[in-house]
Parts: C-alpha cells; sequence; structure tokens
C-alpha cells in the first residue's frame, strides 16, 4: 500500500467513513467532488444574491469590493499551500517544498482522510474564489453604472442561454 504508519496512530485515530477508504477511492472521490464544485456551484447566483445589499452607495461598493479583495488573497495563499503539500500517496514519494513542521501536518491531515481532505478543501475553496470573481464582476459595473445598482435582471435570461447551448 505504500504507507508507513507508526503501530499507534491508527488506533489513536477517530474512525470515520474515510477510513473505510482505500486511497484511490478518497482520490477519486476527491476529484469527482471537485469537478461538481467547479461545475455546478452556482457562483454567480450566489454572488448575485450575497452582494445586491451592498450596492446602496459608492461607499459602500468600494468597501465591499476591498473586503472581496482581502478575501481572494487569503483564499489564493491558502490553496497554494495546499498545492504544495508532498504527502507521499500510493507509490508516490515527491520531495518535501514546505518546512518539515507544516508538512508533517498537512501528512497527517492527508493520512486521516486517506488523500482526500486537501483536494477537498482546495475545490470548495476554489468555489469559493469563483464566487469571489462573480461579486467583484458585479460590483465593477455597479461602481462603474452608477444609476443600475441592481444586478440585470437580464442575466438570468443570459445563464439560461448558456446552459442551453452547453
Amino acid at each position: 500500500m505504500g504507507l508507513n504508519l507508526p503501530a499507534g496512530r491508527r488506533k489513536a485515530a477517530r474512525v470515520t467513513l474515510l477510513t473505510s477508504l482505500v486511497e484511490g477511492e478518497a482520490v477519486h472521490l476527491a476529484r469527482d467532488f471537485a469537478y461538481v464544485c467547479e461545475a455546478e456551484f452556482p457562483s454567480k447566483p450566489v454572488a448575485e444574491y450575497l452582494t445586491r445589499p451592498h450596492l446602496r452607495g459608492r461607499n459602500e461598493m468600494a468597501t465591499r469590493k476591498n473586503m472581496l479583495l482581502a478575501a481572494q488573497q487569503v483564499c489564493q495563499e491558502f490553496t497554494d499551500l495546499l498545492h504544495q503539500d508532498r504527502t507521499p500517496n500510493g507509490n508516490s514519494r515527491p520531495a518535501p517544498v514546505l518546512e518539515a513542521n507544516i508538512q508533517n501536518c498537512l501528512s497527517h491531515f492527508s493520512l486521516m482522510t486517506h488523500g482526500f481532505g486537501s483536494q477537498a478543501i482546495c475545490a470548495a475553496v476554489s468555489a469559493m474564489q469563483n464566487y469571489i470573481k462573480e461579486a467583484l464582476v458585479i460590483i465593477e459595473k455597479s461602481y462603474m453604472n452608477p444609476g443600475d445598482q441592481s444586478p440585470p435582471d437580464s442575466s438570468k435570461t443570459l445563464e439560461k442561454m448558456e446552459k442551453h447551448r452547453k
């Protein structure tokens, strides 16, 4: 299997549903979850819904934009770190690039989730980043057109047309 776990480590860890998965199944599940997050998470409608209350004035829009940009930066730093995780998985033994203390923590988490955890978190954060991008687009459009401070109703029509085109 390729994992070197100390004898007491398995007994010390809490048993979860992920415990029953082998690494290949967990990684496959994580990839499927990432695909569903990317393809099906309603980033644009969520962004429209959550951004609408913040389009009342230029100051409020500027504040919201700054908050979204800061969140975008933090999400990017977080996913960049997770993408540097070099936990051995299956027969793969990549050379570590992170400091040993953080790599050990990430490896422990990965071993407890059989490789599912970090990939699933990256998928969820990616969905969050897509929401943030959509919210920034809405704010930019509203900031440029201060008379029209609500997301256009035609966006629903455009979304239907895009889905139909696919």
